[in-house]
Formats: C-alpha cells, structure tokens, sequence
C-alpha cells in the first residue's frame, strides 16, 4: 500500500509539474501573441500617418501647380519642412525634397539608345567636382544602353559584372532609383556616397535640372571655370531677396554665369529648366517610443499628381 501511494503521489506531482509547463507555456505564448499584435498596430498606425503625411504633400503640389505653374523654387511653401505635428502616443514630421534639381541619370542616353553627348559631358564635369574620374560617365552609360559592348576604357558591361564573386547582369535599361548606381563599376562604397547628393533618376528621359532647386555644386558643373563657392553666395543672397529665375535665359545674366561664353551656354541650356517635376518626401512617424521612417516619389505632370514609388528603407538623416 506504501509503494503504491508513493508511486501515485509521483504520478499526481509529474500530472501538476506537467500542467504547470503547459500553462506556462500558454501564457508565454499568449504574451508573444499580444506583443507581436501591439507591434503589427504600431507598425500599420505608423504607415496610415506616414501616408497622410504623403497624401498633404499631394496636395500641396498639386495647388501649387494650380497657382503656380511657370516656376518652382525654394521660397516656395512646398519646399519648407513640415513642422513636428503632435498626435497620440507621438509625433510626425517630413520634409519635401526637389529631385529635378539633380542630374538625371537617364538623361545619359537618347532615345535611340546612344549617348547624349551633352549630358555625358556635364555628368562628368560633376564627377570631377565630387572628385571622381570623369571616365566613369562610360560605365553609367553602359549600364543602360542595351548592348554588351562598352564604350571606353572605363566603361563595363555584363562580362564585367559577371565576373565579381557576387555576380550580376547590367541591367541593360534607364535606372530605377539612384540607388541602382551602388551596382555600377566605379561607384562602389564612398564614391557612390561623393555623388549620391547630386543625382536622380527620373523616369523621363526629357526632364530637365531646375535652376532654381539645383545646389551649387550641381550648377558649378556647367562649366570648368565657376566657383562653387561664388555660386553658393548667389544662391543664399537670391533666396534671401525671394528672387527666383523665370526662364532660363536669365541665368546667363547674374554672376558668375555671365562668364560662360555663348557657345558653352548653348551646349548646356537644352538640359534646363525652371519647373520641378519629381519630388522626394522623407517622413518620421515616432509613436510609443519607436522611430518609423518613410520615403516615397511623387511625380508632377500637367497640374495631377501621382505616387512614382514607395519605400520603408531607413534614411541617414531627417534635418
């Protein structure tokens, strides 16, 4: 009888030993559940603001263009910050940012397929500003010209590409993003980081750099002999005076452009243009304690605007 009240009491403890895991268990997984849930309603809540912050700049551009549609420049009210707005639990903030005052990668080629020879020479002043060899223009273009034979010495092809230890074709086709630059020869690690502030890569091979939104550096790169630090003064005493250009044709008549000469003006004006159709916006959603960030292109075409794309790819850094 001994024996077997022993060997019950041992079955009756490992039954509650048992149920103990099991409960145990159950809650941990119950308090998974309800974390990851909490995390999923953050995580959509943060995107829902991220958009209404998107669909504002929507309509900012948008009447902007209804009031506006001879110029684009800074002084502008869609290229000041968006202020931190409070809501529950947080806050948001974004910032509105003219990508037609940037090179356009996709300019590099004509329609045809060969190299623009103008836009190629004035990618390459940029690249000497930045401080990279102005030869590896040759290896952009190949990069989307849809031969397999390169243009110079600089230039690759799939070959190339083929051969690293982390293989890939060229794509053969206009960028998608700036970023696809990361993965053409020449570009790789800091020399990317040297030229990524002043390029783009609009859809349209047409679209022109606004001279009104263009950074200093951006417009020393018409021509060898301007001073980017000259250049920088009229940009800040311009903005600080509410002037903007109108046309073209008026760059040529403040300094130090009126040193270009006529030829060099005629070369570089057909990649010009005083209107702004792409534009980036950073947004940064911090609700209960977490950071979300959030980027989308919004493209500007006859007075609508449309969503280019979206991405959820963390930014360096929100100014």
């Amino acid at each position: 009888m001994g024996q077997q009240r022993g060997i019950a009491l041992i079955t009756i403890l490992v039954m509650v030993a048992l149920a103990t895991i099991l409960a145990a268990s159950i809650a941990k997984h119950q308090q998974f559940t309800s974390e990851n849930t909490a995390y999923l309603m953050r995580q959509n809540q943060s995107l829902l603001y991220a958009k209404s912050a998107e669909a504002f700049y929507t309509e900012l551009l948008a009447e902007d263009a209804r009031s506006n549609s001879n110029a684009d420049y800074l002084q502008e009210s869609w290229a000041k910050p968006l202020p931190p707005f409070p809501i529950e639990g947080g806050v948001v903030a974004g910032k509105l940012e003219d990508e037609t005052g940037k090179f356009n990668l996709n300019s590099l080629l004509k329609e045809d397929g060969t190299p623009e020879p103008e836009a190629q020479a004035y990618f390459e002043r940029l690249l000497k500003r930045v401080g990279l060899p102005a030869g590896l223009s040759e290896a952009v273009i190949d990069w989307q010209d849809p031969d397999d034979l390169t243009i110079g010495a600089a230039g690759a092809e799939s070959n190339y590409y083929q051969g690293l230890r982390s293989s890939y074709m060229a794509a053969n086709a206009p960028f998608l993003s700036a970023e696809e630059l990361k993965q053409v020869r020449g570009f790789e690690g800091k020399n990317y980081e040297l030229i990524a502030p002043y390029v783009t890569a609009i859809p349209k091979q047409g679209m022109k750099i606004n001279i009104n939104t263009a950074p200093a550096l951006v417009l020393a790169a018409l021509d060898d002999k301007l001073d980017v630090n000259q250049i920088q003064n009229m940009i800040e005493q311009r903005q600080a005076n509410m002037e903007y250009f109108s046309n073209v044709s008026d760059l040529w008549n403040v300094a130090p452009f009126d040193q270009i000469s006529t030829e060099s003006r005629a070369k570089v004006e057909t990649l010009l243009d005083v209107k702004s159709s792409l534009f980036k916006i950073q947004v940064l959603v911090k609700l209960h304690d977490r950071q979300r960030q959030f980027s989308s292109y919004l493209m500007r075409e006859d007075k609508n605007v449309y969503t280019y794309a979206r991405s959820l790819a963390p930014f360096n850094s929100f100014n």
